[in-house]
């Protein structure tokens, strides 16, 4: 299998677990709590080092640029999948969903939808690359990617 299908594969499973997690906070009417908000992030990091690890398997180049791209591919489908979520739920679901949110350093009290999902999509954009990026050196530093002295030519 290609690495662009798995990274279509991965970013899938990436929000169909970010779907569950959401679904389960709505079920238990824990949406008040925030810091479960944080666990997409733990997801998308599970994801994305299962994928890491496959590519790592799999590629007998270890090209570092292909497989980073891969992640980044990943996650950027799973925010954009996200986003699309986001925006329908709060434009047919749950319509007042917009006017319970805060005001920020970045907006006042009165935010818009399309101000929330910029807002959304910077920030998971943003954490999209910086994790491939972090994913992708652990995996860069793993003692199986390194030579050992006795195997030097």
């Amino acid at each position: 299998m290609n690495t662009r299908s798995q990274s279509v594969r991965y970013g899938l499973y990436s929000f169909a677990g970010i779907v569950v997690l959401f679904l389960l906070t709505k079920l238990f009417s824990l949406e008040h709590v925030t810091f479960l908000r944080f666990l997409n992030i733990l997801i998308i990091i599970f994801f994305t080092n299962r994928l890491a690890k496959q590519n790592h398997k799999n590629n007998v180049d270890n090209n570092y640029l292909n497989a980073w791209v891969s992640l980044i591919l990943a996650n950027v489908i799973t925010v954009s999948l996200s986003l699309i979520g986001f925006v329908l739920y709060a434009m047919f679901i749950q319509p007042d969903f917009i006017s319970k949110f805060e005001g920020g350093i970045l907006w006042n009290n009165h935010i818009t939808l399309g101000q929330a999902a910029l807002t959304l999509f910077t920030e998971g954009i943003g954490c999209a690359v910086a994790i491939s990026f972090i994913i992708m050196q652990y995996w860069n530093e793993s003692p199986k990617s390194k030579v050992s002295p006795t195997e030097k030519h």
